[in-house]
Parts: C-alpha cells; structure tokens; sequence
C-alpha cells in the first residue's frame, strides 16, 4: 500500500504494475470490493484507492463534490505517473468516472461503469423513501444497522453472506467509514447533476454494465445510461446483483478485457488528439 497527502485529504492505494492501465474508482467506504476483480486482472496495471478527509474540530466531515473527486483521481493518477487509464467506476465510483470522463479526457482511454448511482430514474421517489430509516440510523448514531440498511437496499438481503466469503473485511470497512460515506460521499451523489448536454463531451469507448438481477434502480440507470451513450457497449452480469463484481468477479473480468482489447488507451488517445486538432 502507497499513501500521500493533498491538503486535507489523505489517500492511500493499491499499485499493481503489469500491462495497460485501469483505475478502479469507489466511494471509500466500499473500494475493498474490487479485491476479487482485482484477483482476476493479471495481465493489467491496476491502480485502486481510498480517500479520507480530515475531520473538523467537531468530528465532522465536509462537503465533497463529485468533481473534487473526479480531480483527487487525476492527482492520485499524477502521483504514481500514470498519464491515462481505463476508468473503472461502480456506483457513486461511476459518477466520478462521468467527471473525470467530462472534465479531463485526456486521460482516459475508456470509460467502464458498474451500475451508476445516477439520480433522475423512475424509481427516484421510492429509493428516497427506502433510505430514510437508513439515514435515521445513522444520526441515531447506529452506524452498524445503517450500513447494513444501505447495503440490504442497494445489494439485496443476501449481501453479507457474499462480502464475508469473498472480502471478509469488506463490512468493517465500510463500517470504518460510514462517516465518511453517509456526511459527504452520499450528500456528493444528491448534489450530482449530469444528463444529455453533459454526455455529449464523452467521446471515450463506454461500457455499460448491468447485473443481470439488479434491483430496478439500476435497471433503470443502465436504460437512463444508454439513452445518453447510444453507442455504449452494453455488458449483462449473469448471477449478479450491484455486488457483481464480487458475486462474478470472472465474469466482470472477462466482459472487462474483452472492452479494453478492442479499445487500446493508444488508440483512443490518438483519437482524442486528432478531434482535438
């Protein structure tokens, strides 16, 4: 594990140096997810993090944007050299991805999203309604029930049976970072605004990853998601809910490299510079 410092937030990543590289990007709380894909990506660089900020005097957390999460990827990019990846994003992860995608295309060679937590979907009003006593627990400061209440909403009742055989950490940290996650990184997705207008300056290869027994939410999102990027690829998980790439990790996988085989960064960066000329 590296670590560095960019003000008040503290990072600390996972290196892998091999073949072309992919960054694999994740609300803090949940980053630990990707172990098993990671596990499955041999002939690749992979580059995952996780990003803390400093608590207040009061031992609270600031506000967080999406874009400042989108510029603490470039920089984490910049500190291990990398000038251009794969983006891999799931989740509020895939927003991040979205920005990066938007705000600095230059380096990114693809762009992969795992079930974006995008808002504006047909079930807006009941996703609401459902967090509420997730987010009652977590102010009544019952951290365990919220977290456990957040992730039986968006993987299923079944998810802990999953996490604790395939990341026997993954509950206890998110756990350790359920301040994080329910004061800024989940407030960050409510603030998030991205539609048509800002697809439109996505010109990387997308890929559009759905499992095939997601809630849906997500079904939603991934409909809402191909109608900005009609030409993304679509990837259909089988046996595999929003935890799909620890239910499936092979699965993901194999959808993963076969997009990155068709859509070198080299490519796609010399594309990138000849619209730019």
């Amino acid at each position: 594990m590296g670590t560095s410092r960019l003000g008040d937030v503290e990072l600390t990543y996972q290196l892998r140096e091999r073949g072309e590289r992919v960054v694999l990007v994740h609300a803090s709380a949940f980053a630990s997810w990707y172990d098993p894909l990671i596990e499955q990506l041999t002939a690749y660089s992979t580059l995952r993090y996780r990003r803390r900020l400093r608590k207040s005097d009061s031992g609270v957390y600031r506000a967080l944007t999406v874009a400042e999460d989108a510029g603490t990827c470039v920089s984490v990019m910049d500190h291990v050299g990398w000038d251009a990846a794969h983006i891999v994003g799931h989740s509020y992860g895939a927003l991040v991805a979205l920005q990066l995608a938007t705000e600095n295309p230059g380096r990114v060679g693809s762009v992969a999203l795992l079930e974006p937590a995008i808002r504006g979907v047909a079930s807006s009003e009941q996703i609401i309604v459902a967090l509420q006593p997730v987010i009652a627990a977590y102010r009544s400061g019952d951290k365990a029930a919220a977290v456990d209440g957040f992730l039986r909403h968006v993987c299923g009742d079944g998810y802990r049976g999953v996490l604790d055989r395939m990341v026997p950490h993954a509950f206890d940290d998110a756990l350790e970072e359920a301040d994080l996650f329910f004061q800024s990184e989940l407030p960050a997705v409510q603030q998030w605004s991205f539609g048509a207008a800002e697809s439109e300056r996505i010109t990387q290869p997308v890929l559009n990853v759905l499992g095939a027994e997601s809630a849906p939410r997500f079904v939603e999102g991934s409909e809402l998601l191909q109608s900005w990027f009609p030409r993304a690829e679509r990837l259909s998980v089988p046996k595999a809910g929003h935890l799909l790439m620890v239910q499936n990790p092979t699965a993901v996988a194999r959808g993963l490299k076969d997009f990155f085989s068709r859509h070198p960064i080299d490519q796609v960066g010399s594309a990138l510079r000849r619209r730019s000329l």
